[in-house]
Order: structure tokens, then sequence, then C-alpha cells
């Protein structure tokens, strides 16, 4: 494994709420922290509006829980972990700890809510829309280093810093890199000839969008240009993506949050909003 891409996180930061679902995100974030060598940082935050003999009772107790998992975990001896127990309400604290401990990464468990109503307006949501840095939430029990690996591609600069930080964070991973298109209705008039012309079209476009200057991206394709692949396919892109991820049952599934097909940073828009209310295995949304 190439030295220099191991360098592409240096400080991780998981945000567990002592639940289940928490406990799962802490534990891909240790084996994160393993694979990089990266420094993690382990944050819960007590209600500040409790009572003060509450809040410290809760503030000891969890830092006590937190430790305990922590000493539990298979490679435990994670260099430079912190745990950090601060009292505040809302997003605000997960980001501003981020921000002042340095994380390329924040990792956080799946919300309870299973519709994007309900995913609106939740601490995962609005850490996602305004850390401007990656965050990974995360679903399954980790068994291993994510292997199969969905990208969603439209060509944008959010595309390209998706697939660059993934392919420096998991450069040993399989990726599909997906991209969907919608054939204009004038070509369905027009035959198959226009419609398969469409189709070429975009392929093309994404065999240049690859060529590009992906440094991290061309170190895989020299060293296993089979671990890489190409899905161009016609229909929306919500249901396109979703399809690959039924076919190839991946490990993780990557999403840029800026870009032509309306993602955007402010407002996570649909597709990204629908697999991060309802994610089908673990989800990294990735800003510009």
């Amino acid at each position: 494994m190439d030295a220099g891409l191991l360098q592409a996180l240096s400080k991780v930061l998981v945000a567990t709420d002592l639940s289940a679902r928490s406990d799962r995100a802490v534990e891909r974030a240790v084996i994160l922290a393993k694979q990089t060598g990266a420094a993690l940082t382990i944050l819960h935050v007590v209600d500040s509006d409790l009572p003060s003999r509450t809040a410290d009772r809760l503030h000891d107790d969890a830092r006590a829980l937190i430790a305990d998992h922590f000493a539990a975990l298979q490679g435990a001896d994670v260099m430079a972990s912190d745990i950090r127990v601060v009292f505040g309400r809302d997003y605000n604290d997960i980001v501003d700890v981020a921000e002042k401990a340095g994380a390329e990464l924040i990792v956080l468990g799946v919300h309870r809510n299973e519709t994007r109503e309900l995913f609106r307006g939740t601490t995962a949501e609005r850490v996602i829309r305004t850390a401007a840095r990656p965050v990974l939430m995360v679903k399954a029990r980790p068994r291993s280093p994510y292997h199969r690996i969905i990208v969603g591609v439209d060509f944008s600069e959010g595309s390209r810093r998706a697939i660059e930080f993934a392919a420096k964070l998991f450069p040993e991973g399989e990726f599909h890199l997906v991209h969907a298109f919608d054939v204009p209705f004038k070509a369905f008039l027009t035959g198959d000839n226009n419609r398969r012309e469409a189709s070429k079209g975009h392929q093309e476009q994404m065999d240049q969008f690859v060529g590009g200057d992906f440094t991290a991206l061309q170190t895989i394709l020299l060293t296993a240009p089979t671990r890489l692949f190409e899905v161009v396919r016609q229909g929306p892109v919500r249901q396109v993506i979703q399809d690959q991820v039924d076919r190839l049952k991946p490990d993780l599934l990557v999403l840029g949050t800026h870009g032509r097909s309306g993602i955007a940073h402010a407002v996570l828009g649909s597709v990204a909003e629908d697999f991060l209310s309802h994610p089908p295995c673990d989800v990294l949304a990735v800003c510009p």
C-alpha cells in the first residue's frame, strides 16, 4: 500500500449518543484509525439544559462507558485516542469540536428515523449540511475494512472530490463508479439509434472523467486496474444507484454533496437525502 495514500486521514472524530447505533460508528472509526494511523477523538454531548447534578453524573458515566467500550474493541491500541464529553445541545457542538480538533472526517451512527421528512432537522442531517468536511454514516456492524464501494458520479467537482477522497482513504477497495443519465424525449420518438448515441456519449464522458487528473485514482489504476468499474445506465439517478446497490451489495456508498444533479451543500437534495434518510449500507457524504 502506498505510504502517501495513508496520509489521506490524520484525524477522525466519531460522535456517539451511547446507543447501539453509535457503538457501530465507534467500531468503524477504530478500524479507520488503525488503517490510516489517524488520531481518533470520541465525542459525546451531554444536554446542557439538564440539572447540573444530573448532567455531571451523566458526564462521568458517559466517559466511563466510552472508555470501557473502546478498551474492549480489538485494536483499541489506536494511537492518540481522545475521549471528550462536553456539555451542549445540538449539532453545533459536534461541528465545533471537529473543527477545533482538525478532524478530516466525522463518523456518525444512523439516525432512528426512516423517512426523508423525519431525517430533516436531525443532528445527522445538520452535521452533514454544515460541516465543511466528509461525514461517514455507519449502518452496519463493521467486520473488516471496506471492500466494495459504489460512488455516484455526475461529472461535477463534487463527484471528483468524492472519488478522490474515497480512493485515498480506501486504496485497496473495489470501486464501482455509477453514472445515470436521462434520454431526451425526442430520442424516444426518433428510434433506437438516437438512444444508443445518447448512451455512447455518456460513456465517453465517463471515460474522459475517469481519465482526468485523479492522483489517487490513477494509483489504483496502475496497481490494480481490475478493481475499477464504470457503470453507465439510463434512468433516474436514485433508481439507477439503488439498482446497483441491490446488485452489488456494497459495503459503502459514496455521494458528493454538491453537483449538477442538484445535491447542494446548503440543501442536501433529493438523491443524497433519500439515501441518508434510509441508508442501504454505510454512506459517505463528501463536500467539495
